[in-house]
């Protein structure tokens, strides 16, 4: 990551007590002030935790080491440039990433900078340079350390990844490293509970698209499904998994036996494991789902008439709607614009995953 010699890989980590998400090794004379800041930012944007260090960050008298961060990154991205293996401090932190790849099955992507990977694999042309000036420098002391280095580089150059060439748009390059990350990077589960006749080709389909976009592993059920057919274990598992359960209660939710057994077993484990349960009114008010007025009052009425009074069924579910009242949610009302709703919605479910 920078164009100093001799920096020990060894030092205790000064990095911040966090775990990042992609770990990024390049020489900064190469490609920090174009590419690879680029690809800081683009990772950044999408609100990925990244690891880049500034060329001001080891310049003082207590210089940081990096291998806690490579340690704690699910991804490290090697920009292997023109003089990457100049740098024995990006020597190391690539000794240490090849490390992490085969004993915790870290994900390592190296970028081929306007280099071939067979120069990286077998060392030519400025590798095969830089290597015979690090056993002139180091001399009888260096058989040990380059082997080492010689070691990381062929396991790199071996290793899948993408091939910059000077004829493509560095932008759109990115884009597909960036898209990649996401894709691989999935956040914690989100089940969405909600009416296919009322929402499923609007509002929450904007909604599980958005989702997935930012990363969210989601469960929305694709079919259409009858009312009268019991919950399947596919769903109740797809329940207890998920960190967070969207309920959009819409006009006909409180009619669906399906979404009603879906918020039992919400309810259930929100109270058993602590799971997240954010309610979305969809044109409709949580006082009549809390207390089953207007269309759910309607709804409970005619579920009572089909399975009796008593029914122990109807009772878990008036017992389930009955908790909406305490829970915090978002109201979309009919003169609103659903992308915003949809937007503020997606930026809090990736605020608390920061929080987790």
């Amino acid at each position: 990551m920078s164009n100093e010699e001799g920096v020990d890989a060894t030092n205790e980590v000064k990095v911040r007590s966090e775990s990042y998400d992609v770990f990024i090794s390049f020489h900064g004379e190469d490609t920090r002030r174009n590419f690879t800041s680029t690809l800081y930012d683009a990772l950044r944007h999408k609100r990925i935790k990244t690891f880049f260090l500034h060329e001001t960050d080891h310049r003082g008298e207590d210089p940081p080491s990096t291998v806690k961060a490579i340690q704690e990154s699910r991804i490290s991205i090697v920009v292997l440039s023109k003089n990457y293996a100049s740098s024995s401090f990006c020597l190391n932190e690539l000794v240490n990433i090849i490390e992490c790849m085969k004993m915790n099955n870290q994900l390592v992507w190296p970028i081929f900078y306007k280099v071939e990977p067979w120069e990286v694999r077998h060392q030519r042309r400025t590798y095969e340079a830089a290597m015979l000036r690090h056993e002139e420098r180091l001399g009888h002391d260096s058989q040990s350390i380059v082997r080492r280095w010689r070691a990381a580089m062929l396991e790199v150059g071996n290793l899948n990844g993408w091939l910059y060439r000077e004829n493509e748009y560095e932008y759109e390059f990115i884009q597909r490293i960036v898209e990649l990350a996401v894709q691989s990077l999935p956040r914690f589960d989100v089940f969405l509970s909600f009416s296919g006749e009322d929402t499923r080709y609007s509002f929450t389909g904007f909604l599980y698209h958005a989702l997935r976009q930012e990363g969210f592993k989601t469960f929305m059920d694709d079919e259409e499904l009858e009312g009268g057919n019991q919950i399947s274990n596919t769903l109740l598992e797809a329940i207890e998994k998920s960190r967070l359960s969207i309920v959009v209660f819409s006009e006909n939710y409180g009619y669906s036996t399906w979404c009603l057994d879906e918020f039992v077993k919400i309810i259930e484990c929100m109270k058993t494991k602590n799971q997240m349960v954010w309610p979305i009114f969809y044109r409709v008010e949580q006082s009549d789902v809390s207390n089953q007025t207007k269309s759910y009052g309607d709804a409970m009425i005619a579920h009572e008439k089909k399975f009796g009074k008593d029914s122990k069924k109807v009772q878990k579910w008036r017992s389930a709607l009955s908790e909406v009242a305490f829970l915090k949610g978002e109201h979309v009302k009919e003169d609103e614009y659903e992308y915003e709703i949809i937007k503020k919605i997606v930026e809090m479910a990736i605020d608390l995953e920061s929080h987790l």
